[in-house]
């Protein structure tokens, strides 16, 4: 499901070594379908961060925000995997979106319809570095 607020999200991340990839996903564990505390948040972050290692995946942290800032969730900036592996990911961790940017361009894509929405240029959309 894409909720209207996946299209508003912001980020502050800070790029990689060398820049921004040409493709790459965003994911997260946080809130998987309902608002969660945040040990539970917390655990389910490390989960996938650890999830991530044994995959062998290079990512980077990135944090992703409501335009007012008041809601906030940590994620992962995913390299070198498709868009299906990334929905799969999404959807291991009951996500209802991930985020995709290829060419510059971000996407957000339903994890179970893989529905996708174009939400603008990627670096309009970075607010500061982490």
């Amino acid at each position: 499901m894409i909720l209207p607020e996946y299209r508003e999200t912001i980020f502050k991340a800070s790029p990689p070594e060398g820049g921004w990839p040409e493709c790459f996903h965003i994911i997260t564990a946080y809130n998987p379908g309902k608002i969660i505390s945040d040990e539970e948040n917390a655990s389910a972050d490390e989960k996938l961060r650890r999830d991530l290692d044994s995959r062998g995946l290079r990512y980077l942290r990135i944090k992703g925000y409501s335009p007012d800032q008041k809601h906030h969730e940590q994620g992962w900036m995913i390299e070198d995997i498709t868009r299906e592996q990334a929905l799969e990911i999404g959807r291991r961790y009951g996500q209802n979106a991930i985020f995709e940017i290829e060419n510059g361009v971000l996407f957000v894509i339903g994890c179970l319809s893989e529905a996708q929405q174009k939400v603008g240029i990627w670096e309009d959309r970075i607010i500061g570095n982490l």
